[in-house]
C-alpha cells in the first residue's frame, strides 16, 4: 500500500514539473499603439506569444473575437516566425486586431484567453492578457450647411423633381435587371474549400485547422446555430438534435471529429488521405 502511495506522489510530481516547464517556455505580451483617440480615428491591439521551440511545438485553439464596450471590432490578422537566440530556436506568433469607437467616452477591451496544446504530449494550458482602457474623445459635431433663400430651394427642388420624372419615365421602359440571389451556405463552403486546397493542401497541420473552422462558418450559417468558442462534443449533441437527413448528421459529425483531432495531432498521415477527404467532401456538397 506505501510503495502504491508513493509511486502515485511520484507521477503527480513529474507532472507537475512538466506543467511548471511548459508554462516557462511560452509568454503572452500584449499592447496598444495608443490609448488616447478621436471618435473618427482607430486603435490597434498587438498579442506576441513567444515561446522555445519551433513552430509545431504547440497548437492553439481559434481566437476568439474580443469583448469590449464602445469599441468595435474591425479586423484582425496574424502571422508567425521563428529565429535563433543564443543557437536556441525561438518562435513568435502575433495576433493583430483594430478596433473603431462606437461612441466617446472610456472604451475597454476585456482581457483575452489564448488555449493552447504542448506537443506531443498534447498538455493543454492558457494565457491571458490583461483588461484594456482607452479614452476616446466625443465626436465632432457636424457644421450645419447655411440656408439657401427661399427662391433658389424651389428652383433646386423644381429641377430635381423634373429631372426625376425624366428619369422615371425612360427606366420604366427599359427591363429591370435581374436580381442576383444570395449564395447558399453550401455554395460558399466549396468557394473557401477551393481556396483552402490551393493555399494549405501541402501544410497539413493548417490545412485541418482551416478545414474545421470552415465547418463551423457552415452550420452556423446553414442551421443558424451558434458554434464559435465551443468544444467539439457539445457541436456533435447540438447536430444531433437537428431536424436533417441522417447521412447530413453522419457525414458533418465524422468531418467535425476527424479535423478537429487532426488539427492538434503530429504532422503524419497516409498518403493521398488528404486529396480523397478533400474528394468526399467536395462530392457530398455538390449533391445538397
Amino acid at each position: 500500500m506505501k510503495i502504491s502511495n508513493l509511486i502515485a506522489a511520484i507521477l503527480i510530481l513529474f507532472l507537475l514539473v512538466n506543467l511548471q516547464s511548459a508554462a516557462a517556455d511560452i509568454s503572452l505580451s500584449a499592447h496598444l499603439d495608443k490609448t488616447n483617440i478621436s471618435f473618427e480615428s482607430s486603435v490597434e491591439l498587438s498579442l506576441e506569444v513567444k515561446w522555445q521551440g519551433g513552430i509545431d511545438r504547440y497548437a492553439f485553439e481559434i481566437l476568439p473575437i474580443p469583448t469590449t464596450k464602445n469599441l468595435q471590432v474591425m479586423g484582425t490578422a496574424s502571422s508567425i516566425s521563428t529565429h535563433q537566440e543564443a543557437a536556441v530556436d525561438m518562435t513568435i506568433r502575433t495576433f493583430n486586431y483594430a478596433f473603431k469607437p462606437t461612441q466617446g467616452g472610456i472604451g475597454t477591451i476585456e482581457p483575452i484567453i489564448l488555449r493552447y496544446v504542448l506537443m506531443p504530449d498534447s498538455i493543454p494550458g492558457e494565457l491571458s492578457s490583461q483588461r484594456f482602457q482607452i479614452m476616446v474623445a466625443e465626436p465632432i459635431p457636424k457644421k450645419e450647411s447655411s440656408r439657401l433663400p427661399l427662391f433658389l430651394a424651389i428652383v433646386g427642388f423644381v429641377a430635381v423633381l423634373s429631372t426625376s420624372a425624366i428619369y422615371l419615365i425612360f427606366t420604366k421602359r427599359k427591363e429591370k435587371a435581374a436580381i442576383e440571389p444570395a449564395k447558399a451556405p453550401e455554395e460558399i463552403f466549396l468557394e473557401n474549400l477551393a481556396v483552402l486546397k490551393k493555399e494549405s493542401q501541402s501544410d497539413r497541420k493548417q490545412f485541418f485547422t482551416r478545414l474545421y473552422r470552415l465547418f463551423i462558418l457552415f452550420i452556423e450559417a446553414k442551421y443558424n446555430l451558434p458554434c464559435q468558442g465551443r468544444a467539439t462534443s457539445d457541436l456533435l449533441a447540438e447536430l444531433e438534435n437537428l431536424e436533417i437527413s441522417h447521412e447530413s448528421k453522419e457525414r458533418l459529425a465524422d468531418w467535425l471529429t476527424l479535423t478537429g483531432k487532426e488539427k492538434y495531432a503530429p504532422i503524419s498521415g497516409e498518403p493521398g488521405d488528404v486529396v480523397r477527404l478533400i474528394s468526399e467532401i467536395e462530392n457530398f456538397f455538390n449533391r445538397k
